[in-house]
């Protein structure tokens, strides 16, 4: 069945819409002189003005040059008992020893990933920053300290490094690489 439509009924519907969008367009205005007056008028109103800055002198740098002189923060009593110390120390590295591989890492760089026992004697694996994993036991030598694995646990590797103490001789310092979950 066809329906016939109305008319008048169309036209009506036709001249409502034409009318609302009529007085939509009105509503627009594409001129926004105003606007750009009003900031204008504020900007012109709210200057304000910076003191320049003052000029700086160029200063020279200054090269601290007196490590061959006394340490200042030393008392001269403590400076000879710390001489007197380093002379009769025999901390020192071997140098006529051959570098074993994990000394060429810094030792924060190696990670323990576990231990294994092997014919009764603990192992602790170590891998290096290029994915690299060692089999370390007691008296090997690691980072670039000249450490000295003095003893091996499950979790922990302790070692004492040999490190230059600043002021010409060698000291020990005691380190440890834990394993990490």
């Amino acid at each position: 069945m066809i329906r016939k439509i109305n008319s008048r009924h169309w036209i009506a519907n036709i001249s409502l819409i034409l009318i609302s969008g009529g007085m939509l367009a009105g509503c627009a205005n594409d001129s926004v002189d105003d606007l750009v007056s009003y900031v204008a008028d504020i900007r012109e109103t709210r200057k304000g003005s910076v003191k320049p800055l003052p000029s700086m002198d160029k200063e020279e740098g200054f090269r601290y040059q007196a490590s061959d002189q006394r340490d200042p923060f030393l008392s001269i009593n403590g400076l000879q008992q710390l001489q007197e110390q380093r002379k009769n120390s025999d901390i020192h590295p071997d140098s006529k020893r051959e570098r074993e591989a994990l000394e060429s890492y810094q030792l924060d760089t190696l990670r323990m990933v576990g231990s294994l026992q092997k014919s009764g004697k603990l192992l602790a694996l170590v891998q290096s920053p290029d994915g690299v994993v060692y089999q370390v036991r007691k008296n090997n030598y690691l980072g670039h300290n000249h450490g000295r694995v003095m003893k091996l646990s499950r979790d922990r590797i302790e070692l004492v490094e040999i490190m230059p103490d600043g002021m010409g001789g060698w000291m020990e310092r005691l380190a440890q690489i834990s394993l990490k979950d």
